[in-house]
């Protein structure tokens, strides 16, 4: 076991299996909102599940459309447990807070290539 430092962060605790994307992720464009299922043509975790799963993140990509998929995803109840981001932006940081996902970033270690799948 090993410990990753943030500079930023918000949410409760949480424990779960980690799901990393080489990627970065478009709440809107690479998720199907009903299923929690990577559809991103090309995106390393295609066909991958998010559901209950800590989502270690290359970036973010989208905007405010993103950030209320990200809700949508939790009221469907296929959202993860949690965000780890090498680097998002206030707006994916907005839509974690709004529903309700704990949200880190600015590791002092890049969480990409430090945590593994599992």
């Amino acid at each position: 076991m090993f410990v990753l430092r943030a500079e930023r962060a918000t949410g409760q605790e949480v424990e779960g299996e980690a799901l990393v994307s080489l990627d970065a992720i478009h709440f809107t464009m690479d998720i199907d909102p009903v299923s929690g299922i990577v559809t991103g043509k090309g995106h390393s975790l295609h066909g991958k599940s998010i559901v209950d799963k800590i989502l270690v993140i290359a970036g973010a990509k989208g905007g405010i459309a993103s950030a209320s998929a990200i809700l949508e995803l939790v009221g469907n109840g296929c959202g993860p447990k949690g965000l780890l981001y090498r680097r998002t932006n206030p707006v994916m940081v907005q839509g974690a807070i709004v529903a309700g996902i704990p949200c880190m970033d600015g590791f002092e270690l890049d969480p990409v290539e430090s945590i593994k799948s599992g």
